[in-house]
């Protein structure tokens, strides 16, 4: 390389340090940087051009051929491991190969996430010092993160308890190890449980803008709302439908005989005693205008409803449904546990329920399904196995019909000479809502599909817990030992010999 060249291109280097210096601290774009960039580009091109006899040969080399190909390669190899990982930092997709796909959303906590139109805040309070904390975040950021990418509204914020003394008394923050809390349009929720179900039902609960008016009907000895030393209330189903956001009423059609307009649901769990053709009547009207009703009664109750039910379709048949195992001792039964196990793949209420998971009524009725008036649909949402079997008494002694059997069903359409679609579920059990039942298995979530779908909120149905699913490899004793002796023994040998010949043969040819 020529002396001119090489001034040439060492004032070229100057222009560009300068060029970026001026930049750095111009903070900017400023037009001088103009003169420095078109003199380094200049200064370059002249370089080139004095020499361009010695980079003609250099580039025509044997050696700086395969040296410039190798450079190549390696220059591809990392223009495309930066692109990658810049597409996948923007732009990922996980893969959920678990048979209960544990690691992925439910669709109910996609569509609430994809629904938000503004920012949702979730702050993490922690304590540190506190045992498993680092765990605990690590995870808590895990689910989050599977929000995150459902949403660019979700925004993530870790304050412990002790820096941030103001934010612990605004929202009202316990010193204890850990709390979550959810921000969402100037409504907060606290909770303290932390998994999907949890998450997502407090999503619920900030992301609606007007609270639904749950309507208890009183009056017929239905089940009480106040506390029981018998769990024979319903205090907690209040309490839980209060904490879903809903307000609870109770009203008694004995002054008013009327369902109050303003009523979203309406629930009728456990009636005992007869109703009036006029309070019958108050709930035929509220159907014809569109109204939703839950109604849960026991068999062999007094309470006249069966012809209002049989109007429909729906016949209660009065027997006692009992799970029967046959046991070395005999045929058992347990008449505290009546499983519902089949469930609607098609109704939104039931839909989400695995197939190993099961509802627990106690001694329920049969309810039989006759044809329906036209513009009415039923469709069975809860049945029994065919190991349960129906009794007509409490005995058990006489041989039973055998299941399965109709445990809970949804009618819907237009109530005749109804003006608005209606929805009616009934249930042959009241004691699966009661304090005692309420919290077993599936009870709960049952419930609050239940109540949102018929609140017109099919998208705020419950969270069902997910189950891990687990892969059972079994062996008779004679498989496993064929399984020892064939493989486990033969393989550690049969790669010692291969290995053994293979050095041989190199050892030796």
């Amino acid at each position: 390389m020529s002396r001119l060249a090489k001034i040439l291109f060492v004032f070229a280097a100057i222009s560009v340090v300068c060029f970026g210096v001026i930049r750095l601290l111009a903070g900017g774009w400023v037009p001088f940087l103009w003169v420095a960039l078109g003199l380094s580009v200049g200064l370059i091109a002249g370089g080139l051009y004095v020499d361009r006899q010695f980079f003609k040969e250099f580039l025509t080399m044997k050696t700086t051929r395969k040296g410039m190909s190798m450079g190549a390669m390696i220059a591809t190899v990392l223009i495309g491991l930066i692109a990658v990982n810049y597409i996948g930092a923007r732009k990922y997709t996980t893969f959920d190969l678990s048979l209960g796909r544990v690691n992925t959303l439910s669709p109910q906590s996609v569509q609430l996430i994809k629904g938000l139109t503004s920012d949702l805040k979730i702050i993490y309070f922690y304590k540190d010092g506190t045992q498993g904390v680092e765990q605990n975040r690590r995870a808590f950021i895990e689910l989050i993160r599977k929000y995150e990418d459902q949403s660019p509204h979700v925004k993530l914020e870790f304050v412990e308890i002790n820096k941030r003394p103001d934010l612990t008394e605004k929202y009202d923050i316990k010193k204890g190890s850990q709390a979550v809390l959810l921000e969402y349009q100037g409504r907060t929720n606290l909770i303290e449980k932390i998994d999907e179900q949890e998450v997502t039902g407090a999503l619920v609960k900030v992301t609606r803008e007007k609270s639904k008016k749950v309507f208890l009907l009183s009056g017929h000895g239905e089940l009480a709302t106040e506390v029981s030393q018998d769990g024979q209330s319903v205090s907690l189903l209040k309490a839980l439908l209060e904490g879903n956001n809903y307000k609870v009423e109770t009203f008694s059609l004995s002054a008013v005989p009327a369902v109050p307009a303003d009523a979203d649901v309406l629930m009728v769990v456990g009636p005992m005693q007869g109703f009036l053709d006029v309070e019958i009547k108050a709930l035929e009207d509220y159907l014809k205008r569109g109204g939703s009703l839950i109604l849960a009664v026991k068999p062999r109750m007094r309470h006249g409803l069966n012809g209002f039910l049989a109007g429909l379709g729906i016949e209660p048949q009065g027997n006692y449904i009992a799970t029967v195992l046959n046991t070395p001792m005999g045929r058992a039964i347990d008449p505290r546990f009546t499983r519902g196990t089949d469930f609607s793949r098609t109704n939104k209420i039931t839909s989400p329920f695995g197939r190993s998971e099961f509802t627990v009524f106690r001694l329920p009725q049969d309810l039989k399904l006759v044809k329906a008036p036209e513009g009415v649909q039923l469709d069975p949402l809860v049945k029994t196995n065919d190991t349960s079997m129906g009794f007509q008494t409490l005995d058990f002694k006489s041989e039973g019909a055998k299941g399965p059997f109709t445990l809970g069903v949804e009618a819907s359409g237009m109530y005749p000479g109804g003006s608005k679609p209606f929805q009616l579920l009934v249930f042959g059990d009241s004691d699966f809502l009661n304090d005692q039942y309420l919290y077993q298995n599936l009870n709960r979530d049952l419930l609050l599909n239940s109540v949102a779908t018929l609140a017109k909120e099919e998208n705020l149905v419950a969270i069902t817990p997910k189950e891990v699913g687990i892969t059972k490899f079994e062996l008779p004793d004679t498989q496993f030992v064929m399984f020892i002796l064939g493989f486990i023994v033969p393989l550690p040998l049969i790669l010692f010999g291969l290995s053994g010949w293979m050095w041989f043969r190199r050892r030796y040819a």
